[in-house]
Formats: C-alpha cells, sequence, structure tokens
C-alpha cells in the first residue's frame, strides 16, 4: 500500500515497550466518541470506521475525519491545547502518521477506566467508511489483512490498491498513479473477475472464499502470503483438484477470467 495505515492500537508505549492503552468494549464506544466530541467540536459518531461498535471489543477506535474541511495539523495543535490545559504534554498523548492524528483517549472521557487510542483518519469520509472496513467478529483477519490482501490480488493484476484513494493503475515512467475507480462493484469485478461484487471483498474470508480455486490462487496472494506470515497470519492453500472440474462455479469463475 502507498500510504502508511497503521491498526491495533499500538503506538503509545512507555520506555520499557509496554503498550499504554487497551482494547475497548463494544458499550464503551459509543461514550467514548461522544466525549472526543466535545473536545473536538466535531460531529464523530457517523465517522467510525472499522469494527468499532460492531465487535465485542476492539483495539483502537478508527475515525473519518474530512480532509477538505480540517486541516490535520490544526486539529492535532487543538487536541495538544486540551492536554496541555489538563496538565498533560501533548508529545505523550499525540502522535501523526501518514493521514492519521493519533490520540492516547480516556475511555468515556475518564482516566480511571484506561485509555484507548483512536485514530483520526483524514481524507473522503463516504470512501472510508467503505474502505475501513474492518473484520468479522471473532476472526483472525483484521480490516487491515483485508487491505493486504486486496493490495496483493492488485498487484498481481498490474494495478494498485489504496486505502485512501481506491483501485488504482500504476504510473509508469515517473507518472503518478491513476485512479481506476472507487465503486466497490467495479473494484471487485476488476480484482476477482465479471461475476464479482461488492460482496465478495467485504472481508478477507469472503475473497478468499471467492478465488481459493481459482488456478492463479497462489499467484494472487502471493504478496499477501508473504506479509501475513511476517504476523503469524496464514491463508488458506489453494484446491487445485477441484478448480479443474469441469462445471463447478470456480470452473466456471475461471472460463469468465479467460474471457474479460
Amino acid at each position: 500500500m502507498n500510504n502508511v495505515l497503521l491498526e491495533g492500537g499500538n503506538v503509545f508505549k512507555d520506555e520499557a515497550g509496554t503498550v499504554l492503552t487497551v482494547r475497548i468494549n463494544k458499550a464503551d464506544v459509543l461514550p467514548t466518541i461522544q466525549w472526543l466530541e466535545t473536545i473536538t467540536g466535531l460531529e464523530l459518531t457517523d465517522n467510525i470506521l472499522g469494527s468499532a461498535g460492531k465487535n465485542t471489543t476492539s483495539g483502537d477506535l478508527d475515525i473519518a475525519v474530512d480532509a477538505n474541511k480540517v486541516d490535520k495539523n490544526e486539529f492535532a495543535a487543538k487536541l495538544g491545547e486540551y492536554i496541555t490545559k489538563k496538565g498533560g504534554d501533548p508529545k505523550q498523548w499525540i502522535k501523526k502518521s501518514g493521514v492519521n492524528v493519533h490520540f492516547k483517549t480516556p475511555i468515556k472521557g475518564d482516566d480511571n477506566l484506561g485509555y484507548v487510542q483512536s485514530d483520526f483518519m483524514f481524507g473522503e469520509p463516504g470512501w472510508m467508511k467503505y474502505s475501513m472496513r474492518g473484520g468479522k467478529d471473532g476472526s483472525q483477519y483484521k480490516g487491515m489483512h483485508r487491505h493486504v490482501l486486496l493490495a496483493s490480488i492488485a498487484k498481481a493484476k498490474g494495478m494498485k490498491w489504496s486505502f485512501q484513494n481506491g483501485l488504482m493503475q500504476r504510473g509508469e515512467g515517473g507518472k503518478p498513479d491513476e485512479l481506476i475507480t472507487r465503486d466497490p462493484n467495479e473494484i471487485a469485478k476488476k480484482l476477482l473477475g465479471l461475476m464479482a461484487t461488492a460482496k465478495n471483498i467485504e472481508h478477507v474470508e469472503d475473497i478468499i472464499d471467492f478465488i481459493l480455486k481459482m488456478p492463479n490462487y497462489e499467484e494472487l496472494v502471493k504478496d499477501a502470503r508473504e506479509t501475513l506470515a511476517r504476523d503469524g497470519v496464514e491463508l488458506p492453500k489453494a484446491n487445485q483438484i477441484e478448480s479443474m472440474q469441469t462445471g463447478t462455479n470456480a470452473w466456471f469463475r475461471r472460463m469468465m477470467e479467460a474471457i474479460k
């Protein structure tokens, strides 16, 4: 991916490397977001990204901020003013990376309840709500893993996946990448084939289920398999036998791929 994407609530650590934030329970997500609204002056409730508020617990709070309306540096400075007023050091509470402003957030605004990492992600909220889809509750695959897999498939097909921008055509000869589409159904068809729809790229499991029996499965997931393995996450092996059986769904998908 061509943009920095951090997940998992591990930005804030002490000198010994101990993570200073914790997972947040589903019931505490909305009250915490509402508290953040009071100190930022922004409406954030409808801009929650990923699995926060959906799964039983979440490692962090991903929140979209409209980059066309809010300046990232000014936003970080405003958070810094709040921390300074309460006697804290902004450097210990606020960090920036890529399109993100990370904030060590008191759960429900109460320091006694511990802290969760809030990631304010600057971009186009409408697109990010789709792009930054979280993993299924209880799944080993996180939203970040979905991006890794989509990027792997896009690369194998000569394209590039950007969680921030959409499906891109790789620039050649020093030329910049160009947007192909942000339409989820079109993205699915470009990456998986003509029979694919947006539902087939919602989660890692959906993508794998669709491509697992394709004859070029291993090529599509090559980069993703190597990247995820470093985090101890494995992707299923291809079932080459069924993929060659005439009349199966996998065979029909292969035929459609061949004529697209």
